[in-house]
């Protein structure tokens, strides 16, 4: 297998020295990428089953999409998606069919009972890694020597809670006095991301117009029941609509608050694409200028909401801080290494990697759309086909986990914008 891999990569080569050939010449300082796509048949080496909560969700579907319009037409890859999932045992049913339809490795975006999750793969002989999600220090200690589970990618707590926290500032900066907190999973703190972007919003809020609540921002943040909360300000209100909008008592909380009273800002803690038209209804309706922002993702649905005008031409979704589609892209590189035989690459010492990303900001339709178009060019991709390479040890011989781990946590702009400079 590994004698195949070889052959194969001379053959990528000498694809990179026809396309040289075709174009007369490559610059040096431009990032444009070959096509490294198996040239062997199209043959396909490696299948990748991808844990998703719901193939409808927009950052799932942009994640996938990701892997099966980019990834997979440049690596001898084929990613198969799982339908929704609903509890553990429901991911660990995924593992055993990814594992009888010859996969090698899952990439979850799910996780939900971890320990159970990585001893099945144990059990299956197969490689598991989160791809963009945050565990606590007690997971992560319970799952790291498992020699099957790679590792975990995603924003910290500290970047969920300055998620919330900055945009929080960036309305209050604005003018924004009466706020409609639209808090997901955060109460009674049942989803930890979520529950940390709201602490960051109420920090925030009272920060930056002398608050003084009722209560501690710990116990504010986990509520559980639509509730407007008690501060020493007349002019400041805060209202907290808890639960999922994609269905049920979320969309139930979210409405009631709209009908009863009209914001200034929604700064909400999971994605709103669900609910936009009951968005587009009440900004129609509304005296006044609603600001909608939103910790959620650089999808195509976000851009559609963010090129969206009202009857003054004021944009329905105002901010963004988000996840992108290649975000995900080092949670394959990691899992390609592992399938090639070189796990050695993401766990030098046998220990899984716990590996921080930042969330992208757009304040605005032009922001967003530099950004986006960041994720979905072949030509300018945050991160492309040749960075991947770079790290994965059958196209680079010398590829390091500080490597991995650099290209990993440059995940910013700044240093995305870097990239393509080169």
């Amino acid at each position: 297998m590994i004698q195949i891999h070889r052959v194969r990569i001379f053959s990528l080569f000498l694809t990179f020295l026809l396309a040289i050939s075709a174009s007369g010449c490559v610059n040096q300082t431009d990032h444009t990428e070959t096509s490294v796509s198996d040239p062997i048949n199209g043959e396909v080496y490696h299948t990748i089953g991808v844990a998703v909560f719901s193939p409808d969700d927009p950052e799932m579907s942009m994640f996938f999409n990701y892997y099966r319009n980019y990834i997979a037409e440049s690596f001898p890859v084929q990613f198969l998606m799982s339908e929704t999932l609903n509890s553990a045992d429901d991911e660990i049913a995924f593992i055993e069919t990814m594992k009888a339809q010859g996969a090698g490795g899952i990439i979850s975006f799910y996780g939900l009972d971890l320990e159970r999750t990585v001893a099945a793969c144990a059990e299956n002989e197969i490689y598991y890694v989160l791809g963009s999600s945050s565990i606590s220090d007690e997971v992560y200690d319970a799952v790291k020597d498992n020699p099957w589970f790679l590792g975990v990618i995603g924003p910290d707590s500290n970047e969920e809670f300055r998620a919330g926290q900055e945009m929080a500032e960036a309305f209050a900066a604005d003018g924004a006095r009466t706020f409609l907190i639209a808090s997901g999973g955060a109460g009674n703190a049942a989803n930890y991301m979520h529950y940390t972007r709201v602490e960051g919003m109420l920090t925030a809020l009272q920060a930056a117009l002398d608050l003084t609540y009722s209560g501690t921002i710990e116990q504010l943040a986990q509520t559980a029941e639509l509730t407007e909360l008690e501060t020493d300000r007349e002019d400041v209100r805060i209202v907290i609509s808890p639960g999922y909008v994609q269905n049920g008592a979320g969309v139930g909380n979210l409405r009631n608050a709209l009908e009863t009273d009209d914001f200034d800002a929604l700064l909400s803690a999971v994605g709103i694409t669900d609910v936009i038209d009951l968005l587009t209804e009440e900004i129609q309706t509304s005296e006044k200028e609603l600001l909608v922002g939103v910790v959620d993702c650089f999808s195509q649905e976000n851009l559609e909401a963010v090129e969206t005008r009202d009857a003054d031409g004021n944009s329905l979704l105002n901010y963004v801080k988000g996840k992108y589609a290649s975000m995900v892209a080092p949670a394959f590189a990691a899992m390609f290494n592992a399938l090639e035989g070189d796990v050695d690459v993401v766990k030098p010492e046998g220990i899984a990697f716990r590996l921080y990303q930042s969330y992208w900001t757009a304040a605005g339709e032009a922001e967003y759309v530099e950004l986006y178009g960041y994720t979905q060019s072949i030509y300018e991709n945050a991160y492309s086909s040749v960075d991947l390479m770079n790290v994965i040890r059958i196209y680079n011989e010398a590829a390091t986990f500080e490597e991995f781990k650099t290209l990993t946590e440059h995940s910013d702009i700044e240093s995305v914008r870097a990239r393509l400079a080169e």
